[in-house]
């Protein structure tokens, strides 16, 4: 089965204090002497953890052959703080990984080294996935690069689109609803039928209803984050996503994640025509059901009108190089080998995994991939602030969605969400 680590966020809330070892922004100053070697920090599930990283080490061998990459696999439970701490050490490792939404603990804390200077060093760093990319730079400044994404598309059972008299995945999200209509009609012996089963907690699918609405989660000025969810652009959404999921999905779906009942479960065993899913997981579904194989397909997220699909949220690692590190002109090497194309097309290849510019997408990867990559060059990233990590501790913004979907006041709802965000995007500065 296909590893589910590879794209969890990693969200570990950092105690204050620690982050105040260091001063905002990392200078990369002065190397100390060479130790000879790479320790290299990055975590379970990802292309550290494959066989792969022989490849990149193998490429550095040659730049630099008297000097050796000390690989160590990380575990994500703990890991924003464990970072935070060895970073702002005298003895840091020269290169970490961390997830997307962690990045901006990091590159507020000083411990990461300024690569603003190399950035064009970095293969086809113009088209970076701006959800990697925007976590990764700090007042202006890049201290890390991105290392691979992932978003979601829409999978579907084409035997019950046809079943159901549809022909083809539709373009927009009115048509699409209708589509929910058709299939539930088709569909009516079988118990708590979804034509599009989505949880209320499903925050990855809400939060695009409100960027293709022209919404934003929180607006930065003068170094001060503010959340935006009682926007008329954010009412919108929240209304239409609303609606969408209290129609697609069933109604003991409002409260739940996408875990508890399973959705590959439940779509495998044609309780739902479609699910908004990450790329792991058609193989998960086909390991339950494989007489499924030849019934699958997949469509971005269609947007409001059908000349824009529904932008999307790209998670992910990044990677970078510790401030403190002795070797950084090295471990900048490693880095533009383990970016770069070559790298990024076997690791999307064997892994599944997003490559971080869309031009890096190869051929030959399964069509959830090819979907995902095109879905990605529309996106939005998340609010850059350090106070994004603590919102997914608390699994604020799952509670948030649910509570819409479940019929809260969305005015009232989204005034309560802006007070504790805007705390907590701001509790570092």
């Amino acid at each position: 089965m296909m590893n589910r680590a590879r794209w969890r966020y990693a969200v570990t809330s950092v105690p204050v204090m620690a982050l105040a070892l260091t001063a905002c922004g990392g200078s990369g100053g002065a190397d100390a002497a060479s130790d000879g070697k790479l320790t290299v920090w990055m975590m379970t599930g990802g292309p550290g953890d494959n066989a792969l990283i022989k490849d990149v080490n193998a490429a550095f061998a040659k730049q630099h052959p008297d000097m050796r990459v000390d690989v160590q696999i990380q575990q994500w439970d703990g890991i924003a703080t464990k970072i935070t701490t060895a970073l702002a050490s005298g003895n840091p490792p020269d290169i970490v990984e961390m997830g997307n939404t962690q990045t901006p603990l990091q590159t507020y804390s000083g411990g990461l080294a300024d690569l603003t200077a190399e950035k064009a060093g970095f293969e086809n760093s113009a088209k970076w996935l701006a959800g990697l990319s925007g976590p990764s730079q700090y007042d202006g400044k890049l201290y890390a690069t991105p290392l691979y994404g992932g978003t979601k598309v829409v999978m579907y059972n084409k035997k019950l689109f046809a079943d159901a008299g549809i022909q083809q995945p539709p373009t927009t999200v009115a048509e699409l609803q209708q589509n929910c209509g058709k299939l539930a009609a088709a569909n009516k012996k079988t118990a708590n039928f979804s034509g599009f089963y989505l949880p209320g907690q499903y925050w990855f699918n809400g939060m695009p209803f409100l960027f293709g609405k022209g919404g934003a989660i929180a607006t930065q000025k003068d170094g001060a984050w503010k959340a935006e969810m009682s926007s008329p652009a954010n009412q919108a959404g929240l209304a239409a996503w609303r609606t969408f999921q209290n129609t697609c999905s069933t109604k003991s779906s409002v409260g739940v994640n996408t875990d508890s009942p399973d959705q590959d479960q439940l779509f495998a065993d044609g309780k739902a025509a479609m699910v908004y899913v990450k790329a792991w997981e058609p193989a998960a579904v086909l390991e339950k059901n494989p007489a499924l194989k030849d019934d699958i397909g997949f469509f971005a997220m269609p947007g409001y009108t059908a000349d824009k699909a529904m932008p999307v949220i790209v998670s992910g690692s990044t990677i970078g190089i510790a401030a403190n590190s002795p070797d950084k002109k090295a471990a900048q090497d490693w880095l533009r080998i383990i970016t770069g194309k070559q790298f990024q097309q076997k690791m999307a290849l064997t892994l599944n995994l997003l490559p971080i510019s869309p031009d890096f997408t190869p051929t030959g990867v399964p069509e959830q991939l090819t979907v995902a990559s095109k879905a990605a060059e529309i996106s939005q990233p998340l609010p850059a602030s350090p106070g994004e990590a603590t919102l997914e501790t608390e699994r604020y913004n799952e509670q948030f969605f649910s509570k819409i979907a479940g019929g809260a006041d969305i005015a009232k709802a989204s005034a309560d969400y802006d007070k504790h965000a805007t705390d907590a995007f701001n509790s570092l500065h």
